[in-house]
């Protein structure tokens, strides 16, 4: 059981409280949709994802768990359509990850037309971060951002921490300076393959933590992912899940507030297990930490 010694902020996302102590309140669980892959034709299989996305809502209130959705546009005309599903089937936040600069300065201008700059979680704000997107993150800033610390020129926690901190080796300016204008900042570890720093992801949430007193966390999930014994494991699609989701349990024993967990579709292995942990870290916090864990967390729940 940890506590820090620093103080910790607690940020919101509209009706969900993310950060503090451990314990103190439930960890945040982001499954999502539109991955690569997930559908052969994404625009017909809306009502479809709509299901998996009720179900992931319904099961997270019984838990106790808070959840989002995260959503990937991979080209500037996915963006109107996507965001508009998204918008229009849940309330409040979306994580919204668009892997190309370009895709992302087009989606804060969308968002911006429309009007919902506030209830985007931007995914994220990383060493790819060009002088015309800084500029357009000026204009139309988003309510929360992920900031990513990953360093591919030195991916120690030191490193990763040094990228939020001051740009690391890479970015004149660091991450967190650059974000400076967002209101809610939610810091990722950056995992990585293993045997390229993967253990180093989960060595940098409590120093993340200790250090800045941030919401902090990871997508270990993308490990198992990149493992390369695994992708020839001949019982892969049978035990993916479980590895997905037992993995995606060390960030928040090692203190952390949230785990983005890969496909949505997961939640039915990804959510029972992180409220089961997220149930005893709760009853430490209380018995041995003196923290008041508020009512809805799984340790109260469950």
């Amino acid at each position: 059981m940890l506590t820090f010694a620093t103080e910790q902020e607690i940020q919101t996302l509209g009706d969900i409280e993310i950060g503090g102590q451990p314990g103190e309140r439930a960890t945040l669980a982001v499954g999502s949709i539109f991955y690569e892959g997930q559908f052969k034709d994404p625009k017909s299989s809306l009502n479809e994802l709509e299901g998996s996305i009720n179900s992931k809502i319904e099961l997270a209130d019984e838990l106790g768990v808070q959840v989002l959705v995260d959503v990937f546009i991979y080209d500037e005309s996915e963006i109107d359509w996507k965001v508009d599903f998204v918008l229009d089937t849940l309330d409040g936040f979306a994580s919204f990850d668009m892997p190309e600069s370009s895709v992302r300065m087009s989606f804060l201008e969308y968002m911006e037309e429309i009007g919902a700059l506030d209830r985007v979680l931007y995914n994220s704000i990383n060493l790819g971060i060009t002088e015309e997107e800084r500029k357009v993150l000026e204009r139309c800033t988003p309510e929360a951002a992920v900031i990513l610390g990953y360093d591919p020129q030195d991916n120690s926690t030191q490193g990763r921490l040094n990228m939020i901190k001051g740009g690391g080796k890479l970015v004149p300016e660091g991450l967190l300076s650059i974000s400076k204008d967002i209101t809610c900042k939610l810091l990722d570890t950056a995992v990585t393959p293993f045997g390229e720093g993967a253990s180093e992801a989960l060595r940098a949430v409590p120093v993340f933590k200790s250090e800045l007193g941030l919401p902090t966390g990871c997508a270990m999930h993308n490990a198992v992912e990149a493992w390369e014994w695994f992708q020839e494991y001949g019982d892969r699609e049978r035990v993916v899940q479980t590895l997905d989701a037992a993995i995606d349990i060390g960030p928040i024993l090692f203190g952390g507030d949230f785990v983005y967990y890969g496909p949505i579709e997961n939640h039915v292995h990804e959510l029972p297990t992180v409220a089961m942990i997220d149930r005893i870290i709760g009853e430490g916090a209380e018995t041995y930490f003196g923290i008041d864990v508020p009512e809805g967390h799984p340790y109260r729940k469950l």
